[in-house]
């Protein structure tokens, strides 16, 4: 029943998101949306308070995406810098090429239907995900290229976001891995000249305030389903037997449910609690309670 109920939620947010590219959100209502699904607006209505409960969930079912994807690219550990910063461009691509309404429902309005809610919640999301990409920058061109890295990442953003705009406009084909070669020949270049003449870096947190919060990433904690997979392969490496397998079915719920668009904090908080009977989870396991304090998903 809880896989039919979340895969009905997915079919309404996929729904809407299309007609919010073709018509716009202030023109589509819940009843076409309703209509395009081949459900009663009741129905829409018991998976969403309103429509712009619905348009804040279409945003975090993409955003959730495209940093879970990121996510899990760090958790490649086989990858070389290089290679890890070419999979997250992928992986933001391919999204891109999977979910083209969702661009296009971004570049057909002004953003002055975006509530207070909706904004907050996307200026963290693209903090979060501009983080990701600074960390994989210096990683490949070392600390001293820390100073430049929020402008970098400004960079392949731009580029990013470009090269799909351009494809949705003017209707053309580029190849996600050949866009990616090039985009990487950009910022390579960029890179290698800042690093050899050393320029003042132009952001700074007096003309970006929001850059305070990047420079202090390292005080962040790994992504809960990063942490999911090092629990996964510490368990691994025990012995057979009947807690360990329990633990790995509570892991591959817990990880299950941090996927959703809104994970539910029962099930996180009894899959944290079956875990807790692993005394060889002990250290991992904190580490994981407390990236789901700080998603939100834990009492604090």
């Amino acid at each position: 029943m809880e896989d039919k109920w979340n895969e009905k939620k997915r079919h309404i947010l996929l729904a809407a998101m299309k007609l919010f590219a073709a018509n716009g959100y202030m023109q589509t209502t819940m009843q076409e949306i309703a209509e395009a699904c081949k459900i009663s607006k009741g129905s829409v209505y018991q998976q969403f308070a309103s429509k712009e409960e619905l348009l804040l969930d279409i945003f975090k079912f993409f955003n959730k995406r495209v940093n879970d994807g990121l996510q899990l690219v760090e958790c490649e550990r086989h990858l070389s810098p290089r290679e890890r910063l070419e999979q997250k461009i992928l992986v933001e691509r391919h999204l891109w090429a999977e979910y083209p309404e969702f661009l296009t429902m971004q570049m057909r309005e002004n953003g002055g239907f975006v509530s207070q809610e909706i904004e907050d919640y996307l200026k963290r999301m693209n903090t979060e995900i501009r983080l990701n990409f600074i960390d994989s920058l210096v990683g490949l061109y070392g600390e001293g290229y820390a100073p430049y890295a929020p402008e970098g990442a400004l960079l392949l953003s731009s580029l990013m976001s470009s090269y799909s705009g351009l494809q949705l406009v003017e209707k053309i084909t580029l190849g996600p891995e050949e866009v990616c070669r090039h985009m990487m020949h950009i910022v390579d270049a960029v890179a290698e000249r800042t690093l050899r003449e050393k320029p003042k870096p132009f952001l700074n947190e007096i003309n970006w305030p929001g850059l305070r919060e990047v420079s202090a990433r390292s005080t962040k904690s790994a992504h809960p389903l990063l942490l999911v997979k090092r629990c996964r392969e510490r368990l691994e490496r025990l012995s057979e037997g009947e807690a360990r397998n329990e633990a790995l079915d509570s892991l591959a719920v817990l990880e299950q449910e941090l996927v959703e668009i809104r994970p539910r904090k029962v099930i996180v908080l009894g899959m944290l609690a079956n875990l807790k009977r692993v005394s060889e989870l002990a250290d991992s396991l904190a580490e994981l309670e407390a990236a789901c304090k700080q998603a939100g998903l834990v009492r604090g």
